[in-house]
């Protein structure tokens, strides 16, 4: 027995007991990151958490169905779960609450059309990729196809499965929306042609109904301006449904019953008592919410990797942007400091538009917001933990700050200069991050309102504590930034004078409402001149 194990994994260092207990407790190739199949899953006894009750609500009778679900959440696995379940694979799912449910297990031709992976970047692409997808198919059916166009190959696939195999066909589309999002922010006649294709081969399902026994397709957002959907009888959009919170993802009382012993091991790796693991998790990975009711949810992806590390990190984020969030936060003029608490109605959630100037709808179908509360027929929403909020001001900060690198104006800078006591370095700094922004967020940069949320949204992405429109008896100071031992007060003015925004502070007391705080407090004001498009007039006391 090896004692004080310094165990190395990265660039992180583990303090252990013993090596000992590690490796008896501790199997990463328990976790499927990055596992989708279901038969690979049960075959290598890797961890499922049982989502199969869902799935046999959800077959007892022929329909189609939508679900939106972020990316990274279960989608995938979810569509793989039922295609096996349609396929008879009956030894798959023993232990498993369905085998006590289902007494049938008929067997049913499947069609799963997977775009999570292609190229859709025009209608030829996208041709091609479903030609592709629909060939596979008729291979592994051992059906001949003698259709040459996608869509009519698409219906004889259909057909030509229900008559040989005696049964209706199961059809599954992974994210559906794919080839409509990488187009749409191209020239305006390419995403056009993909629209229509998309459109009519979708259509397909609803020609081909009579040979149909399920239909469910899943993707990150419902596009509503395209009126896709339009050529589909009775689909039923399970996306803020109740019942269906947690079709995807890991609730909380899933996360005990499964990961209790994953988390007693974390706990004991990383020198925690077991409640700050639970406590840790929750603050880093819980807080999704897909209908007016039921358990918050956990981000599979993140759950198991940390689990699969023994770290808390930020994987879900770091596993990569959806380019179309990007794409949209840079073409659209909206106002990113008033999403805490944003109210919101149904049809914002489910009805992605890409002309009305709100991207609320995308943040939270892409799993940046989450539902909150609900009332009124009015959904709340807010950043679902703290890996989805510093993962959005991160893009944000791209996108604002496109040159926020150069002459020193990064986060580790910033956070230095507030930490240390350095109101002038830290004036410089956002002065700097102003001179780099990105103006075609905010053509109209006249009001104060506009300046307050530039200057928030770049000390939020840098991960400092600020408020902004901060709220106290005696008035609204347009933000403070608190660390532990400083608190900088700031008052802003536009194409005015510092000496104006340093009376306002004076004369209203704003600095009254710290006057018991021991931390040190800076008092900011400062004017930003819309011509020049910096800061030309700061007084500090």
């Amino acid at each position: 027995m090896i004692e004080n194990v310094l165990y190395l994994q990265g660039k992180r260092r583990i303090c252990i007991e013993t090596m000992d207990l590690f490796a008896s407790d501790y199997d990463d190739s328990r976790y499927p990151n990055g596992v989708q199949d279901f038969a690979t899953l049960r075959n290598n006894n890797m961890i499922y958490v049982d989502k199969t009750a869902y799935i046999y609500k959800l077959t007892r009778k022929p329909v189609s169905y939508f679900l939106s679900r972020p990316r990274r959440f279960g989608k995938s696995l979810l569509l793989s779960t039922i295609e096996a379940y349609f396929e008879g694979r009956k030894e798959l799912f023993e232990g498993l609450a369905i085998a006590e449910l289902e007494k049938e297990w008929a067997v049913h031709p499947v069609i799963r059309i997977d775009l999570s992976q292609g190229v859709f970047t025009s209608k030829e692409e996208t041709i091609f990729e479903l030609g592709n997808q629909l060939q596979n198919t008729a291979t592994r059916l051992n059906i001949e196809l003698t259709y040459t166009d996608v869509i009519g190959r698409f219906q004889e696939l259909i057909y030509r499965a229900a008559t040989q195999y005696g049964q209706n066909v199961v059809v599954l589309i992974d994210e559906y929306d794919k080839p409509l999002l990488e187009t749409k922010y191209v020239e305006e006649q390419t995403h056009k042609g993909v629209h229509d294709f998309i459109r009519g081969f979708y259509g397909t399902l609803k020609g081909s109904s009579q040979y149909l026994r399920f239909v469910m397709l899943t993707g990150i957002t419902k596009v509503s301006h395209v009126n896709i959907f339009s050529g589909l009888n009775n689909l039923t959009d399970l996306s803020l449904q109740p019942w269906c919170n947690a079709i995807c993802g890991i609730s909380e009382s899933e996360l005990q019953n499964y990961f209790a012993g994953d988390m007693e091991t974390f706990g004991r790796v990383n020198n925690m008592p077991v409640e700050e693991v639970r406590a840790q998790f929750k603050r880093y990975y819980d807080g999704y919410r897909f209908a007016r009711c039921g358990e918050n949810i956990y981000n599979p992806y993140s759950v198991m990797l940390a689990f699969q590390n023994m770290e808390f990190n930020d994987y879900w984020f770091v596993s990569g942007t959806p380019t179309h969030l990007i794409r949209t936060l840079n073409n659209e003029d909206f106002n990113f400091d008033g999403l805490e608490g944003y109210v919101a109605e149904s049809s914002e959630l489910m009805g992605i538009a890409t002309t009305d100037g709100n991207p609320v709808g995308l943040l939270y179908q892409a799993g940046y917001l989450t539902i909150k509360g609900y009332e009124d027929d009015l959904y709340t929403l807010g950043f679902p933990n703290k890996e989805v909020e510093s993962g959005f001001y991160d893009i944000l900060l791209q996108v604002l700050y496109p040159a926020s690198s150069h002459d020193g104006f990064n986060a580790t800078n910033v956070r230095k200069a507030a930490m240390r006591g350095m109101p002038q370095r830290l004036v410089e700094l956002l002065d700097k991050g102003l001179i780099d922004y990105n103006y075609n967020q905010h053509k109209d940069i006249e009001g104060e309102a506009v300046l307050n949320s530039l200057l928030y949204g770049l000390v939020h992405a840098f991960g400092l504590n600020v408020k902004a429109e901060y709220h106290i008896s005696n008035g609204r100071i347009d933000m403070v930034i608190e660390t532990k031992r400083f608190v900088y007060l700031f008052e802003f003015k536009v194409n005015k004078t510092a000496a104006a925004a340093m009376q306002q502070i004076t004369e209203v007391g704003y600095a009254d409402h710290y006057k018991y705080d021991a931390r040190k407090l800076y008092k900011i004001a400062l004017n930003y001149n819309t011509k020049l498009r910096c800061i030309d007039d700061v007084i500090i006391e």
